[in-house]
């Protein structure tokens, strides 16, 4: 069960910065209790370090970087997500960029959060997929020079309610 209520996102009131700000309140919360209960260490949060969310955690004396990052489908464009910037670059660019073995060492890191807001609230409207998932569902392959769309059908095979996405998102986080 999530730490706090499904957010409300809407098109037209920045939703992924929404989302962003509800998914780290949840962590905090969960990483919170985790830390209480001695499962972790220690943990912080950094926002857009690099990704929306970057989350540092010490466990077994160990510590782990995850990086998490944001993306809506609105249903403007049917049925693809954007990724990057327009110009095919940007951080999630130079991670899909990556050839088949450095991608493989990006899986432990990476991964997108994804909220169809054409559903309703409560709803499984929900994903979290890696970065091998995003570069196999690149609609019309990677192109360097212009905005690239991932589709949708490939990253929300399994949707997710709040409450699930939130036991996903901290067991990626603290595996």
């Amino acid at each position: 069960m999530a730490f706090s209520l499904e957010p409300d996102l809407i098109k037209g009131s920045k939703p992924e910065e929404t989302l962003k700000n509800s998914l780290l309140q949840e962590l905090m919360e969960a990483l919170t209790q985790a830390q209480s209960e001695e499962t972790i260490e220690e943990f912080f949060i950094l926002p857009e370090f690099g990704f929306n969310l970057a989350v540092f955690i010490q466990k077994e004396g160990l510590i782990r970087s995850r990086f998490l990052n944001m993306k809506i489908y609105t249903g403007t464009r049917p049925k693809t997500v954007e990724i990057g910037d327009q110009k095919g670059s940007g951080n999630e660019m130079e991670i899909l960029l990556l050839n088949k073995s450095r991608i493989s060492m990006a899986e432990e890191a990476f991964r997108w959060v994804l909220c169809d807001i054409t559903k309703q609230k409560g709803n499984r409207r929900y994903s979290i997929f890696s970065p091998e998932q995003a570069k196999e569902g690149l609609f019309g392959g990677l192109n360097k020079k212009k905005q690239n769309s991932i589709k949708l059908g490939s990253v929300m095979t399994f949707p997710l309610t709040w409450d699930e996405l939130s036991v996903h998102v901290v067991s990626f986080l603290i595996s």
